[in-house]
C-alpha cells in the first residue's frame, strides 16, 4: 500500500544513488584517484568510497579531517595485512566470500533498478504536477489571533475552575458590548485569577492546541468566541485575520518534488513486484487461525467431489 508523501519525507531510495545514478557510476567518478600506494599497491577513490560506506555510522563524531586519516589509515593497514595474509597462505572461507559478493550484486542491480524507475517516472510534467498537487493540499488558511487565558493551577479544583470560566464569559461578554480586546485583558490582568495577553503570528491549524485550532478556524475575522477548556485554564480567543499560506516557488523545490515523484514511482513498482511474487516468510511462525484456515481448507479439498 502506498501512502501519503510530504516533502520533508524520508526519501531513502530516492535521495540515494538509486535516484540520480547507480553506485558504480557515483564511484567510478573517483575511481581514478590514488589516494596512496603501499610498496607499490595503489588505494585509489574507489577503496575510499567503500570503505566510506562501511564506516558511514561509525566516524558521525569525527570531523573532516579525522575521518579522513581515519578512512586513509585503515586502507593502508588492510593492503598490509592482506599481503601478509597471502604470504602466510592464510585460508578464508571462499563460499562465504562468494556469497557476499552476490548480496552485493544484488544489491547494486537493485539501485541500477531504482534509478531506472525514477528516471521514467521524473519528467517536467509529473513534478509540476505533484507540486501543484502539494498547493491545493496546502491551501488552508492560517490565522492571526489574540488570546487571553484565564489559567488554573489544578484541574480538579472545580471551584478554581467555575471561578475561571466566569471571568473568562465576562470577559467575552466585554468585548461583544464594544470594548477592546487589549483593553479588557489589561483591566482583568492582576485579579486573583489572571488573565494574560498575547498575540501571535500567523499559524496553521497543526501549531495550535486542537481545542484552540477548532473554534479559531470556524471564528470569522474580527469576533471573539467563547471560552475554551484547555489544560491549562480557559482561552479566550479573538480573530483577528486569516491568510492562505503563498507557498514556495517552484523552481526552488523543484528538485524535491523531483524526489517525491521518484519515490512514489519506486514503491508503487516495488508494490507490484511483491504482488506478482510468490512470498513465503518461512521466519514467522503460524498463527492458531492460520493453522485452523489451513486444516478448514484442507478438509474442503478432500470432501470436495471428483
Amino acid at each position: 500500500m502506498v501512502v501519503g508523501f510530504a516533502v520533508a519525507t524520508s526519501l531513502w531510495a530516492a535521495s540515494g544513488p538509486g535516484y540520480a545514478q547507480s553506485s558504480d557510476t557515483v564511484l567510478a567518478k573517483v575511481s581514478d584517484l590514488v589516494v596512496a600506494r603501499v610498496d607499490g599497491m595503489v588505494i585509489d577513490g574507489r577503496d575510499y568510497e567503500l570503505a566510506q560506506q562501511m564506516f558511514v555510522h561509525d566516524l558521525k563524531g569525527l570531523d573532516e579531517k579525522a575521518r579522513h586519516d581515519f578512512l586513509v589509515q585503515y586502507l593502508i593497514d588492510v593492503a598490509l595485512m592482506s599481503r601478509d595474509a597471502q604470504k602466510k597462505d592464510l585460508k578464508i572461507d571462499e563460499a562465504a566470500l562468494q556469497r557476499n559478493v552476490e548480496f552485493l550484486r544484488k544489491k547494486a542491480l537493485m539501485e541500477s533498478w531504482l534509478g531506472d524507475v525514477a528516471r521514467s517516472a521524473v519528467t517536467a510534467d509529473t513534478v509540476r504536477a505533484a507540486y501543484d498537487q502539494a498547493v491545493k493540499d496546502a491551501a488552508e488558511p492560517q490565522i492571526r489571533m489574540r488570546t487571553m487565558l484565564f489559567k488554573v493551577d489544578a484541574a480538579n479544583d472545580e471551584k478554581a475552575v467555575k471561578t475561571a470560566e466566569d471571568r473568562a464569559n465576562e470577559a467575552v461578554a466585554r468585548i461583544k458590548k464594544g470594548e477592546e480586546f487589549t483593553k479588557v485583558a489589561e483591566d482583568m490582568t492582576g485579579t486573583s485569577l489572571p488573565a494574560t495577553l498575547k498575540e501571535a503570528g500567523y499559524m496553521g491549524r497543526q501549531q495550535m492546541k486542537p481545542e484552540i485550532a477548532k473554534v479559531a478556524f470556524a471564528t470569522e475575522v474580527g469576533s471573539t468566541a467563547a471560552p475554551i477548556r484547555t489544560e491549562q485554564g480557559w482561552e479566550v480567543v479573538k480573530v483577528e485575520d486569516k491568510q492562505t499560506r503563498k507557498p514556495l516557488e517552484f523552481d526552488v523545490v523543484r528538485d524535491k518534488f523531483g524526489m517525491v515523484v521518484a519515490r512514489k514511482a519506486q514503491l508503487v513498482a516495488m508494490e507490484k513486484l511483491r504482488s506478482e511474487a510468490k512470498i513465503e516468510r518461512l521466519d514467522i511462525p503460524e498463527q492458531p487461525q492460520d493453522q485452523a484456515a489451513k486444516a478448514t481448507n484442507e478438509g474442503a479439498k478432500v470432501k470436495a467431489p471428483n
